[in-house]
């Protein structure tokens, strides 16, 4: 095989042993990396299909590693093997939440290694198909067929949409089993099939532009935006973004629209994160400014909300719903003090 392997670890003795696995299976193009954060901006401009983090490296604990990996290429699906001793239940979840797309217990036997290993090239394999249609619509596109390119792109998101709900939810079942493997198998391939129709939902986009449909295509352009965000690809969601407010200064921001689900779904603090990313886009929305201090009054952080309340209501003074919440926080109207501190006998 001549796919290039990284593995990640920074003890001498676990390289030459995973090496010496790999070879074993045919694997003979190996390089290493011993710092994190090395092995993250590398992989930023050089992918590999599968990438074995080995027990530790150097700058980073194993579950901001594979984070930092994830975060690198959120567009793409990179196969992340972790290698490990501890076992934990604390520790699996925390590489299922990280991202792992398989995970190995020492000691092991090669078979393990293998199975593994195939799972990923097998995962390749069954998107391949919908991956050559997409590259398809691509080239339909540019021919001016427009309409064939439409016709595929909208089979290929009905389809990749089902299958990534679907194995989503399976994975989260499997999490309550505690049948580890089989979840983390269920996510990335949730995972793999939305970037696929992420992808399609782009060359949506392309298509009804070529047919001078500006609505359907910034429709398709807020699809893709809101998904990259759910990725958290802040660039490619403010690149996509830029473009949509070309046609409509108005176009709800793609992080707004992840943070109130996320709100709404209780994931306070995610939220939180969401209104950060949506206000880097937007700095001037006092709505978003409100929402998010919804999320901290929700997380119990009533000082932290008055806090977004305010720049809320510096940005739109007649804002009818943060001067209800201004005066529920602090017990007075933001006219008679617009700089009132939290009242805890008032916030409860």
């Amino acid at each position: 095989m001549s796919d290039l392997v990284f593995v990640a670890t920074c003890q001498d003795a676990l390289f030459q042993e995973t090496r010496g696995n790999l070879a074993r299976l045919g694997y003979t193009n190996c390089a290493r990396f011993s710092s994190g954060k090395a092995a993250a901006e590398f992989i930023k401009y050089n992918p590999s299909r599968i990438i074995i983090v080995d027990t530790e490296v150097e700058d980073l604990s194993l579950a901001e590693f594979v984070t930092a990996l994830r975060e690198v290429r959120t567009s793409e699906f990179l196969h992340i093997l972790v290698i490990a001793s501890e076992r934990t239940e604390e520790f699996v979840l925390s590489m299922i939440s990280a991202g792992c797309s398989g995970l190995v217990l020492r000691p092991y036997n090669l078979a393990s290694l293998k199975n593994h290993m195939l799972q990923s090239e097998k995962l390749d394999h069954f998107q391949d198909g919908e991956r050559e249609t997409i590259d398809l619509a691509d080239t339909m596109i540019t021919q001016g067929r427009y309409e064939d390119a439409i016709g595929d792109l909208t089979m290929v998101v009905s389809h990749q949409e089902d299958l990534a709900s679907k194995y989503f939810f399976q994975g989260c079942q499997l999490l309550v089993e505690k049948k580890w493997s089989e979840a983390i198998l269920a996510f990335n391939q949730s995972l793999s099939r939305n970037q696929t129709f992420i992808k399609a939902y782009e060359g949506l986009a392309r298509a009804y532009l070529g047919k001078n449909d500006t609505d359907r295509y910034r429709f398709y352009l807020q699809k893709a935006a809101e998904e990259y965000a759910k990725l958290n690809n802040f660039a490619k969601v403010k690149k996509i973004f830029v473009e949509i407010v070309k046609y409509d200064v108005n176009a709800p921001n793609p992080y707004n629209t992840l943070g109130i689900r996320l709100r709404q779904e209780k994931q306070y603090k995610e939220a939180i994160q969401a209104y950060f990313q949506a206000i880097e886009l937007s700095p001037k929305d006092e709505n978003i400014h409100y929402n998010m201090a919804k999320a901290y009054f929700c997380d119990n952080q009533p000082e932290k909300s008055l806090e977004c309340i305010r720049l809320a209501l510096s940005l739109a003074p007649e804002h009818i719903e943060a001067l209800k919440m201004f005066r529920l926080l602090s017990g007075v109207s933001w006219d008679d003090d617009p700089k009132a501190v939290f009242n805890p006998q008032k916030g409860k």
